[in-house]
């Protein structure tokens, strides 16, 4: 267990950043989620905001009719999504072959998936997400719960087209997991005490 890189994969909503931050703190490793943006814009000279942006689900615009891309003006093509995405990726394996720590989103489970990672994905069900993200986000305190379900349904279908289109698997499916835990049921801190009951029991 003490050299694992976990990767967390999470429904907006659903207290994942939380979990993987004191998950984190247990195991005494190195936390990253919005770190990888600011490393990421660093080395590739880019603005952090169009690194964001992309994550958002910039890549589903088409080539067609769409010329070059201008960085700082929030237009976008696939060539340049592409190489955001890769710029990740390699900051993703550099970060890896440090040593354990805990990775949140940017594909982190397929793009590490040779280096043996632990994979959670966390869950949770739409009344959990609503209220999580009333406490969380109070300029949206206005909205109905209709309107933050679909707040929340945006987000998580922009994470689920940024996954699918990058590794061809399904965003939250079982097979691709080692473990999915639904925070709802068993709350922030059952979470981390049931992935580290995973990794205590792991066999290698």
């Amino acid at each position: 267990m003490q050299n694992r890189i976990i990767t967390i994969g999470r429904e907006f909503g659903s207290g994942g950043r939380e979990i993987g931050i004191k998950l984190a703190e247990r195991l005494g490793v190195p936390f990253y989620d919005k770190e990888l943006i600011t490393l990421a814009a660093e080395a590739g000279g880019l603005d952090p905001k169009l690194i964001e942006k992309n994550e958002e689900g910039a890549h589903r615009v088409t080539d067609s009719g769409l010329g070059r891309m201008q960085f700082f003006s929030f237009s976008y093509t696939p060539v340049v999504s592409d190489a955001i995405y890769f710029q990740q990726c390699k900051i993703l394996k550099d970060i890896a072959l440090k040593g354990p720590c805990i990775i949140v989103g940017r594909c982190a489970d397929y793009v590490l998936k040779d280096m043996n990672p632990v994979n959670v994905f966390i869950a949770a069900s739409m009344p959990y997400k609503i209220e999580r993200k009333r406490k969380l986000a109070p300029e949206k305190a206005d909205y109905t719960d209709q309107q933050m379900e679909k707040f929340i349904n945006g987000i998580n279908k922009a994470r689920s087209d940024y996954y699918r289109h990058y590794t061809g698997q399904k965003w939250g499916a079982g097979s691709t997991y080692h473990l999915c835990v639904h925070s709802d049921l068993v709350g922030i801190d059952g979470s981390v005490e049931t992935i580290m009951a995973y990794l205590n029991n792991l066999k290698n």
